[in-house]
């Protein structure tokens, strides 16, 4: 008897020497790493409508009448504005919202061949001048060809598909492409973004499309209006609850976060960030950012054949890390979607077989660093693009 009891004495004391450096650890998280939510600048859950203090700039911004290229939009979400300069002067769009100073008419020009691009930054060529993108260097390379960039930055494959509803009836391609970088597959189904990119400074909403019982694609539209109501429903929260339905990083994953305890937010915050990894997404066919992004492929390529277009490929981009950290060490994550795209017969570029193949040829360390200015395709970068869909295209004739 007399040792069971200093077995359970000694077992309680561990207990509560556990217990209080558990308490002590949680306590020294919260006082000393976490401020205002964050752990080091990432974000922890529960994820609110402002999710990082970089959005308040922006909040500021939205008040303000509109400068520069970028406009809220009730139909994407936001766009370009016709004939409009950034801030910084990198950025132009001409009359038709494309970017460049370059302007076309509605029809393309005697003797020459239509091209239209459609995507997100990488299609756009952000952080880079006009002369420097794919679109432009591609003219270059075949005078003949007029290569129009449609790309929004920030865009997700749905608010591509409508912009190419709403722009490109009447423009004569006979080409239309659209672009997919691999991270593209979260946005899809993601209806305000600091949900899915926590880190990001952007406050802002998009439609999404779900899949109906048949497999179709249905439009949920952009909740708001106007800015002015955009940035209301943001200070007051009521944003949450205006995307909830159907936003799928909201509470995703579901487990305990609350505020009061550093170490539950710690590890909520882990499988926060790893369900929104693109690398293990593009390994779950079966899942809805999977299904629903394959649809919208599948959605703008018939539409665009339908438009009168002869070809309409899918252009795959890589982000700097899938380049380095995935396609260099020969471990792509991204097998399934070009096995799904030959099973549908849509074809692709392989832009990350390509720029993969040119950053080892350069040997550069660290690699691919010529290839990417900042976090998007660099004048180098956006030249293999360009010299890639010349040669894809020279070989469908």
């Amino acid at each position: 008897m007399v040792s069971c009891a200093l077995v359970s004495s000694r077992s309680l004391r561990i207990l509560l020497v556990l217990a209080a450096a558990t308490a002590l650890a949680d306590l020294g998280l919260s006082t000393f790493f976490i401020r205002d939510g964050l752990l080091f600048d990432r974000p922890l859950p529960p994820f609110g409508a402002i999710t990082h203090p970089k959005q308040v700039e922006t909040l500021d911004k939205m008040v303000a009448e509109p400068v520069g290229t970028w406009t809220f939009d009730a139909e994407l979400g936001w766009t370009w504005r016709p004939s409009s300069a950034s801030e910084d002067g990198l950025y132009t769009t001409n009359a038709l919202a494309a970017r460049g100073p370059r302007e076309y008419a509605r029809a393309p020009a005697s003797g020459t061949r239509r091209v239209l691009t459609f995507g997100d930054s990488f299609t756009f060529c952000d952080e880079v001048p006009a002369e420097a993108t794919f679109q432009v260097q591609l003219e270059r390379l075949e005078p003949a060809l007029e290569v129009l960039n449609f790309g929004v930055s920030g865009y997700g494959t749905d608010q591509a598909l409508l912009r190419f509803r709403r722009v490109a009836p009447g423009l004569g391609a006979e080409v239309v492409c659209l672009g997919l970088m691999l991270e593209n597959i979260g946005r899809n189904v993601n209806r305000y973004r600091p949900l899915w990119a926590t880190r990001t400074g952007v406050c802002v909403t998009k439609p999404r499309f779900v899949l109906d019982a048949q497999g179709r694609l249905e439009l949920v539209p952009q909740p708001f209006a106007t800015r002015e109501e955009l940035h209301a429903a943001i200070l007051d929260g009521s944003v949450l609850e205006r995307v909830a339905e159907h936003e799928y990083w909201l509470g995703r994953p579901t487990l305990p976060t609350g505020k009061l305890s550093a170490l539950l937010r710690l590890g909520a915050g882990y499988f926060a960030y790893r369900a929104r990894t693109p690398a293990l997404l593009w390994q779950e066919p079966e899942e809805e950012p999977f299904r629903v992004t394959l649809a919208l492929v599948q959605q703008f390529r018939r539409e665009a054949l339908a438009l009168g277009a002869r070809l309409a490929p899918v252009l795959i981009f890589p982000a700097k890390d899938d380049l380095r950290e995935y396609a260099l060490r020969g471990k792509p994550y991204w097998s399934a979607l070009y096995a799904e795209l030959e099973r549908q017969e849509i074809p692709y570029l392989d832009l990350v077989s390509a720029l993969a193949g040119k950053s080892s040829e350069m040997g550069e360390d660290p690699p691919a660093k010529s290839l990417y200015s900042g976090g998007h395709l660099s004048y180098s970068g956006n030249a293999v693009v360009a010299h890639e869909l010349l040669q894809w295209m020279r070989a469908q004739d």
